[in-house]
């Protein structure tokens, strides 16, 4: 009788969860030409990356920089805008329900808080990592060609991409709680904004860093949500990627644990304060 309502109540949520995201996929669709708008910003951003790193390329008379070459170079830089430019930020939307005081009836609607924005933003970062990166493929394969990434290697990078995905979702939902004490995260927000440009390989691979550096910037979090799956559709390596997945697994379960924990100091201090 247990087991049949424990399965009863799993069954519920996945249809429940799924629901939130179908219909948040749609709204996506429905608004199609805003998204299409956003996406196009990837045309500059790759053709100023594309041109600065031939003329760095160029200027160093080498094939290849810390083992990569510019066709992997290039192809790095268009995985990491599609991991960057596709994320939900819905550390903004919680700040919003604070300020306007709607937090006081979501958090007692017949759903897991975190879990609803994880599962509403998921068909928007869907959607906007694919419009992303069919926008800005023309323009590198007429400079790098054909990526040189294998079939058999596209479901270890999409589970990285996954496990990034849900750490970048993890690290936006602490900013996000911050806003039941300061009601504002923009700071926040750009702090760690900073933080992956830098540390997770944003605006220059984690290979072309100082070596101390480079090697510090791998054990942070930061990397596993940009550099991880750029480098590894870039230039696929196997040991990188189980070390990277199991690098994920324990950030996963760190910031896990700090979550919940905030999740709690949060929703005590907003009872405090009235709501």
């Amino acid at each position: 009788m247990i087991n049949q309502l424990s399965i009863g109540r799993t069954r519920s949520n996945i249809l429940k969860y799924s629901a939130i995201t179908l219909t948040n996929l749609q709204n996506q669709f429905v608004y199609i030409w805003d998204a299409l708008n956003r996406a196009t910003f990837i045309l500059i951003i790759m053709f100023i990356f594309i041109q600065l790193w031939t003329v760095v390329y160029e200027a160093r008379g080498a094939s290849k920089i810390a083992g990569l070459t510019l066709a992997n170079t290039i192809w790095y830089f268009l995985m990491a805008e599609v991991m960057e430019l596709s994320r939900a930020r819905h550390d903004q939307a919680i700040s919003e329900e604070v300020k306007s005081g709607i937090i006081a009836y979501t958090l007692i609607r017949p759903y897991n808080y975190l879990a609803y924005h994880f599962f509403n933003g998921l068909g928007e970062v869907v959607v906007k990592m694919v419009l992303i990166f069919l926008f800005g493929l023309p323009l590198v394969l007429f400079y790098a060609g054909a990526p040189q990434v294998s079939i058999r290697h596209l479901p270890a990078i999409l589970l990285v991409m996954a496990l990034a995905i849900i750490i970048d979702f993890m690290i936006y939902s602490m900013i996000g709680l911050l806003a039941f004490v300061t009601e504002d995260v923009s700071s926040f927000r750009l702090i760690y904004q900073k933080f992956v440009f830098i540390l997770g390989g944003l605006m220059i691979p984690l290979d072309f860093l100082p070596s101390w550096l480079g090697r510090s910037a791998r054990l942070l979090p930061f990397n596993l949500t940009t550099y991880a799956p750029a480098k590894l559709f870039a230039a696929f390596d196997s040991t990188e990627f189980w070390q990277t997945i199991a690098l994920q697994l324990f950030w996963i379960s760190v910031i896990a644990l700090a979550l919940r924990l905030q999740y709690g100091w949060a929703t005590r201090n907003l009872e405090i304060n009235g709501g």
